[in-house]
């Protein structure tokens, strides 16, 4: 009964642990093996909710999610090392934001829901602002922040008037109350616009690729692994509240991000940098997966599940590639880093692999969430067809773009260098794929 209030207390005292060990070793692995119990734990679920205690449940969404959380952040503690400096208080920061993302999973109370929601910017704020690379991090992460912060305030207003109405803030008392309670279309945009740009929407997205530009590796990959999946997490947990207002309104949220899809996907084509243009391919991934939430359709919603986690680890492990690139060549622009086949040819097949999940090639998870992603939303509307072959098509040129000019070509820059890659990299990246791999010969688990 007590199982998820026993994984947040093993979270919480790692936190005394820094004290005494800094071994960064001792933390992946503890991550790794609370990510594997619970896997186990999941294996044998029989009931729609479960370890239910104190405003804490755990459900068929919030499962995967604080599994992801785990393994992200285990991946990110392997990216530690003690030439960096500052090792101690990266820790506290990880491990603590780290109980952050579970709590947030974790909990059945709209008001602490939203307070975790928002204490998530903090750790991810202090990481762009210290450890940024570039002059820049400084608006990064105040960009970063007054969108976050100033466009889900009205939600925290909205959450105490329907306090007023309900009395209650517990999820599931709510969804049976809501049925009565008549929403405004500006009252839509108030619960709803606050997930929206956490996603990010298109329109709202110009603090993403500012953000992943200017953030160290690690943020980077807690952005686009874990933080991005809060918002369509808390789309899901809400939609069964609001369902009546969503379906009537969906339509305007759908056409936006059907066409930010197609715009971004061609903006992608003249990035030149590599940061920059992985981090708008997420925008781009985040945007179908939007509309496939919008149907409300049992399929759709899968799809965006399973999107969720498998763009988690492909975006992650690729942030990762991109930074094991920069170390090498001290850039990230993509003319600086062509010819990598004669350079860096020992880490070529991770980065094909790594681009052709990008665009959801099959025999990886990615491919099965979009599958059902454009399942669902050619079932809404048959005239969507003509762009989805647009994103689908954009998505491929970008991705193989980005393969065969770096691997391809002849580096003037960097002619006759070699650079080795560490077991510690292929560890890491081996840890990125394998999940992806195994979940898809696994699918039972989506279930």
């Amino acid at each position: 009964m007590y199982g998820m209030m026993k994984f947040i207390m093993m979270v919480m005292f790692m936190n005394l642990m820094v004290v005494w060990n800094s071994v960064i070793m001792f933390y992946y692995n503890l991550c790794y093996l609370l990510s594997f119990m619970l896997i186990f734990f999941y294996m044998n679920k029989d009931v729609e909710w479960f370890n239910i205690m104190m405003s804490l449940g755990c459900n068929y969404y919030s499962m995967m999610l604080v599994m992801l959380s785990f393994w992200i952040l285990g991946l990110m503690f392997m990216c530690l090392n003690k030439e960096m400096g500052e090792v101690g208080l990266k820790l506290v920061i990880f491990i603590n934001m780290l109980m952050v993302l579970i709590m947030f999973f974790l909990y059945m109370d709209l008001i602490l829901f939203y307070l975790m929601f928002e204490i998530s910017l903090i750790p991810t704020f202090f990481l762009i602002i210290y450890w940024g690379s570039n002059v820049e991090r400084v608006s990064a992460g105040y960009y970063m922040m007054m969108y976050m912060l100033l466009i889900s305030f009205p939600l925290l207003v909205y959450i105490f008037n329907m306090y007023m109405y309900l009395m209650t803030m517990k999820f599931s008392l709510m969804v049976m109350l809501m049925s009565n309670y008549e929403i405004t279309f500006w009252g839509f945009l108030m619960i709803y616009m606050a997930f929206f740009i956490k996603m990010p929407i298109y329109l709202f997205h110009i603090w993403l690729p500012k953000a992943h530009v200017e953030a160290p590796v690690y943020g980077s990959m807690v952005l686009a692994g874990v933080l991005l999946k809060m918002g369509s997490y808390g789309l899901i947990r809400l939609m069964e509240m609001f369902y009546k207002i969503g379906i009537k309104y969906s339509y305007i949220i759908f056409s936006v991000s059907i066409i930010g899809s197609i715009i971004i996907g061609i903006l992608c084509l003249v990035q030149i940098d590599m940061k920059s243009m992985v981090a708008y391919s997420s925008v781009v991934h985040m945007n179908l997966m939007l509309c496939s939430l919008m149907t409300y359709y049992k399929v759709g919603i899968l799809g965006s599940y399973v999107m969720m986690i498998s763009h988690g680890l492909c975006s992650s492990g690729m942030f990762f590639m991109v930074n094991l690139y920069y170390d090498r060549s001290g850039s990230r622009l993509l003319f600086l880093n062509k010819g990598m086949v004669s350079n860096l040819p020992t880490i070529m097949m991770w980065w094909f692999l790594f681009c052709i999940m990008n665009f959801s090639f099959p025999l990886s998870l990615n491919f099965i969430g979009e599958t059902l992603m454009l399942m669902s939303i050619v079932n809404w509307d048959l005239a969507m067809v003509m762009y989805l072959m647009l994103i689908c098509f954009f998505s491929s040129v970008y991705s193989l773009y980005l393969f065969s000019y770096i691997y391809h070509g002849k580096n003037i820059y960097y002619e006759n260098k070699i650079y080795n890659s560490s077991l510690k990299e292929y560890m890491i990246l081996i840890n990125h794929y394998f999940p992806l791999f195994m979940f898809m010969l696994n699918l039972v688990l989506f279930m």
